[in-house]
């Protein structure tokens, strides 16, 4: 198994791996996606192969905020192919994100991880992440709902 930098032809692997991750795309979005996610020195983005293909996918990104002063880390995707769980790839992936922030300035990482997915959950505690915020989410696509405190 092998880590490298994800590149904009891996699109047509990434199908399957984005479906499992439950974001169904077409291989056209993910390519759309991937040049523009591609041209961004803040974000960083990792697949794991081996012999079969592509095992498991990585992003990040970096940003800066008010209260510290040098860059924070994102974890934004992390899936492994269901034939490669249990079997390291998460490991080396976030050891990868991990060193790529680091060289970048950031002393913290942060990841958010849907409610749901209680196995993913497990897998980021062994890997050294502990939960320490609640995350909420707002659905902005549509301008004209309320907030249910005006309403």
């Amino acid at each position: 198994m092998k880590v490298r930098l994800l590149d904009v032809d891996d699109s047509a692997a990434l199908v399957p791996l984005l479906d499992q991750l439950g974001y169904p795309s077409s291989e056209q979005a993910i390519r759309g996606r991937l040049e523009f996610l591609l041209s961004d020195t803040a974000v960083g983005c990792w697949v794991a192969e081996d012999d079969a293909g592509l095992a498991g996918l990585l992003t990040g990104q970096l940003s800066r905020s008010i209260e510290t002063d040098g860059p924070a880390a994102r974890l934004t995707a992390l899936v492994v192919d269901e034939r490669s769980r249990g079997q390291g790839t998460a490991r080396l992936l976030t050891a990868a994100f991990e060193e790529w922030a680091r060289s970048n300035g950031a002393t913290k990482a942060g990841l958010s991880s849907n409610t749901s997915r209680v196995d993913a959950h497990a897998a980021y505690r062994k890997l050294g992440w502990t939960n320490t915020a609640l995350s909420f989410t707002k659905d902005l696509s549509d301008p004209t709902a309320m907030d249910e405190a005006a309403a």
